[in-house]
């Protein structure tokens, strides 16, 4: 699948295996509209795809996989159309999820909120010892709904409360105790680990490894559903208040260069 180096999601071939590859480091890969419709209109094409065999998912430059959502995108979210995000932004959680072929993912980086989420729905997860994963929406005034799942399906409701209420980030000794990540390496050999374990996946019988997927799927399939329509009924409530519109908005204006005195 062809992309340029402006497209906030590149694409690019390790023989059998896509490297997927988020593109926008100026703002650590954070997620808007953009990278959103790419993202799952690439992973859409990369399962119907026969040559694929398998998916790396990473993120471009070294400080981060992804920072999250990007919140300049996030100012314009109103009640009104909040539920409608979390509707799409689940779809692009299953875009991962609907993979029939391996994914793994090579974490460059900070994983937050978007960034922890969508490698918590792949099925390997690399990292290197400086690498901090983090649930950081309630500190942005976002309840914490579809994270606080995903995190409780991959390391218990204990830590999932902990994570989403402190929003710490968790360092990569820690996530690898936990079961966050399956493996921390060298900085420098986070990809060629990634790569190695696509292939070895990639390796196994086809049909098997399918249809195993299929039934891992199958498993949490209900409830993944229903942490959709949960996010949808309980979103607009926090946005009605405009009380994650006042912190997004606090956090722009503290980021924005001052004028001169």
């Amino acid at each position: 699948m062809a992309s340029s180096d402006t497209d906030p999601v590149l694409v690019s071939s390790q023989g059998e295996i896509a490297v997927v590859t988020l593109n926008r480091p100026q703002v650590l890969n954070a997620l808007d509209n953009a990278m959103r419709d790419r993202f799952i209109a690439v992973m859409g094409d990369l399962n119907a795809d026969a040559q694929v065999r398998g998916v790396v998912l990473t993120g471009q430059g070294e400080r981060a996989f992804s920072a999250g959502q990007d919140l300049e995108t996030a100012r314009g979210f109103t009640a009104d159309n909040i539920a409608e995000h979390f509707r799409v932004l689940g779809g692009l959680y299953q875009s991962v999820r609907a993979l029939d072929k391996p994914c793994v993912v090579a974490l460059n980086g900070i994983a937050a909120g978007f960034g922890l989420q969508v490698a918590l729905h792949a099925d390997v997860r690399v990292a290197h010892p400086d690498v901090r994963m983090s649930q950081p929406e309630v500190a942005a005034g976002i309840p914490s709904v579809m994270g606080l799942w995903i995190i409780k399906e991959a390391v218990g409701l204990a830590r999932a409360v902990e994570m989403s209420l402190t929003c710490r980030q968790v360092p990569a000794a820690e996530c690898l105790e936990w079961g966050l990540v399956d493996h921390v390496v060298p900085r420098e050999g986070v990809m060629a680990k990634a790569l190695e374990i696509a292939r070895d996946l990639a390796s196994k019988p086809t049909l098997a490894l399918r249809l195993s997927k299929q039934r891992m799927r199958e498993l949490t399939q209900p409830e993944d559903d229903a942490t959709v329509a949960a996010a949808m009924r309980i979103q607009p409530e926090a946005f009605r208040s405009g009380e994650p519109q006042r912190v997004a908005e606090a956090f722009l204006a503290r980021r924005r260069p001052k004028p001169d005195a």
